[in-house]
């Protein structure tokens, strides 16, 4: 095949990201799906490295280039629940955190840290040591040796273990502070002319997704070794809608993320305008 002759999406390896690019196995799709580092697809996107043509990214990397960007309607990543995705780690005895040890591999995460531990534990902020961000490969042991406490990002299921330190379910502090899912990203594109048969083709793979859910879980189980219930449950922990509590829930993230000095302002969402689809095939 010659290169670049389709267009290339990028997701990263997460398994919530499944029921969206499910669809697009079926060989007359015009997609190449790119599968990269959740912190390097924004730059990839934004460079257009590859024919990248769109991206799944998360709330603040749409915020830092909003201007620049569409989003596909209808179609993103949320939950209000603990699925151990979104997890901070403390360790013993720590009484104030000062240093955070974080998963290079992300962004939105680490400034949903910092927002939930400005709102949420206001006696943090009465230090007068600024909150430090240690950037380090995803291995919880040794972060903990390394700060006060570990951000971990889950981009697979995982049983909670028995033993381990105090840790606060991000997802679940951002649904306790503001009574809002938390949205882990949506389908991002440069705002220009001929993507929409792109859009299109990525609706039509999230509607394919969602009617296949049990097959997904099937294959998630297989491949993880989980249960098939367990990976069923996983996989019923996230929407994959972006309606209006996810939109509001975007904006509420982006104006936190103004309001604690991470953005420059609070771009609106720029959605692509797509018409109907065609009716679902019997597949």
């Amino acid at each position: 095949m010659p290169e670049n002759s389709k267009n290339v999406i990028g997701v990263s390896e997460a398994s919530y990201l499944r029921p969206l690019w499910y669809g697009l196995r079926d060989s007359g799709s015009d997609l190449d799906l790119r599968v990269g580092i959740p912190a390097q697809l924004p730059l990839e996107l934004q460079q257009r490295i590859g024919n990248l043509r769109c991206a799944f990214l998360s709330p603040i990397d749409y915020a830092r280039h909003g201007g620049d960007y569409c989003i596909v309607p209808g179609v993103a990543v949320s939950s209000s629940y603990r699925s151990n995705t979104i997890q901070l780690f403390i360790n013993p005895d720590v009484r104030d955190i000062e240093k955070i040890a974080v998963d290079i591999r992300v962004t939105s995460e680490i400034v949903l840290a910092k927002i939930i531990l400005a709102e949420k534990f206001p006696n943090r902020e009465a230090s007068k040591q600024a909150l430090q961000f240690l950037p380090m490969l995803p291995n919880r042991s040794e972060m903990l040796r390394k700060a006060d406490a570990a951000l971990i990002v889950n981009l697979h299921p995982v049983e909670e273990a028995e033993e381990k330190p105090f840790a606060l379910d991000l997802v679940e502090e951002w649904n306790d502070m503001t009574g809002l899912p938390y949205v882990h990203g949506c389908w991002v594109a440069h705002d220009e002319e001929g993507l929409g048969g792109v859009v299109r083709e990525l609706l039509r793979s999230k509607e394919r997704g969602m009617s296949h859910l049990g097959q997904i879980a099937q294959v998630l189980a297989a491949e993880k070794n989980l249960s098939l219930q367990f990976a069923s449950q996983y996989l019923a922990t996230f929407s994959y809608e972006f309606g209006e509590l996810e939109q509001e829930s975007m904006t509420e993230f982006m104006k936190y993320a103004y309001f604690h000095g991470m953005l420059p302002d609070v771009p609106d969402l720029s959605f692509f305008e797509v018409g109907p689809l065609p009716s679902p095939s019997a597949n």
